[in-house]
């Protein structure tokens, strides 16, 4: 298999609070090829987004701080790099289509002005250029009349239309890579699948890897490769999207897919996960999944690690090992 165009090993992200550290992502590893949609699921909390802020390298400081691990892009460590470095990366050869249009656009900026400055800064491009490729873009992301909407404030667009233009902002310089952190939220369901389409030709007409970060199993099941589940800050279970949902091992990927209604089966109530996700200050000792798990065992009190059960599937859980 060709190097991975993103690899991530090890990754440990933490935050200093007034409770103690967390470990808001504690060893996650995963890859992603070009032409892949790697989906990263899991509940509010888990992780998902500290990942995807650590790979961009935008997590806060100083309360938060990536300690641990590497992000391997193209062969190069991004940990490594200096900030100047990584500005000619952000943007330009790795995107963030981030989940709130309306706190990433600038509200005294016309849409195009914030598609322009990183076409003039990562593509050298003179302004009057620039304006036609920004027009150009909204066009290719299905916003009608962009000529004109192009001069347009973040105000006077739709929410689906905000977020088809920070997807145009993200694809303006053709990266190599667009995180999407839960780009359909709160938007209604005919958007939903416009904007899953439109990722979906992205990746087609451009071979563009995708980390796709959501919490919806079926989002996952239509669009994605390969899927790492996460929980309190590590994957649990990795493997591709047939697999998992044709034979979870992980009970915390059972659980969720239990959650998830299904047609034609009539069931007076959904089976709910038990319990609440952990406070990440205060870990419980062992399996963090451990006080919701009705497997729950003495040997669940010591940590497990993520090994392959079968090949290209991996599961942090004892009951896999016990069973072998």
């Amino acid at each position: 298999m060709a190097e991975a165009l993103l690899k991530v090993s090890g990754l440990q992200t933490h935050f200093t609070t007034e409770e103690g550290i967390v470990k808001a992502v504690d060893g996650v590893d995963f890859e992603v090829q070009k032409g892949q949609i790697l989906g990263i699921v899991g509940e509010s909390g888990c992780g998902k987004s500290i990942t995807s802020l650590s790979i961009m390298r935008l997590v806060a400081q100083p309360q938060g701080k990536i300690v641990g691990g590497q992000i391997l892009f193209q062969g190069k460590n991004l940990l490594n790099l200096s900030e100047n470095e990584m500005r000619e990366i952000r943007g330009n050869r790795i995107a963030l289509i981030s989940q709130d249009p309306m706190t990433s656009l600038n509200p005294v900026l016309t849409i195009g002005e914030q598609i322009m400055e990183a076409i003039i800064l990562h593509q050298k491009l003179g302004k009057a250029d620039a304006r036609q490729k920004a027009i150009a873009m909204l066009a290719a992301v299905g916003i009608p009349s962009p000529e004109s909407r192009v001069d347009d404030y973040p105000h006077q667009f739709s929410g689906g239309m905000r977020q088809r233009a920070i997807i145009a902002m993200a694809l303006s310089c053709e990266p190599d890579l667009l995180i999407a952190d839960e780009p359909t939220t709160a938007l209604d369901v005919t958007i939903q699948a416009q904007i899953l389409d439109l990722m979906r030709e992205i990746r087609d007409e451009r071979n563009s890897a995708i980390v796709l970060i959501t919490h919806d199993m079926g989002v996952v099941a239509e669009m994605c490769d390969f899927v790492a589940v996460m929980y309190a800050g590590k994957v649990v279970e990795y493997s591709d999207v047939h697999t998992l949902f044709r034979n979870p091992k992980h009970p915390y990927t059972q659980g969720l897919l239990n959650s998830i209604p299904k047609l034609g089966e009539r069931k007076e109530r959904l089976q709910p996960i038990e319990g609440q996700p952990p406070n990440l200050a205060k870990l419980p000792q062992g399996c963090s999944f451990g006080p919701r798990c009705k497997h729950y065992m003495a040997k669940c009190r010591e940590v497990p690690a993520l090994d392959t059960v079968e090949q290209g599937h991996l599961v942090r859980c004892w009951l896999t090992k016990e069973s072998k």
